[in-house]
């Protein structure tokens, strides 16, 4: 197997100066950098794709609540405190 690669390599390397221009590019840019390029490019966007999931369930998650149910819970507070207050002489309007 060594020695096959061995001549593979050896096959490329005299290959390599009867190359245009063109298919040099076409090796370099098309099937070299364009797939690696895409590859991080693919990683990137799942990246932000699973961190903006994340979020969303995150957010979701924080207000879940409808405005009426924090609206009543808010009201109680309220009065909690304003019966905290008047207990403890304060009073105002």
């Amino acid at each position: 197997m060594k020695e096959a690669e061995k001549q593979l390599d050896k096959q490329v390397i005299e290959k390599y100066p009867l190359l245009s221009e063109d298919e040099v590019k076409t090796l370099v840019v098309d099937d070299k950098w364009l797939p690696a390029i895409k590859g991080q490019i693919d990683g990137e966007v799942e990246a932000i794709s699973r961190s903006l999931t994340q979020r969303v369930n995150e957010l979701a998650g924080r207000y879940n609540k409808a405005m009426v149910e924090i609206d009543e819970e808010v009201d109680e507070l309220e009065n909690r405190v304003h019966f905290h207050m008047e207990a403890m002489g304060v009073v105002w309007n």
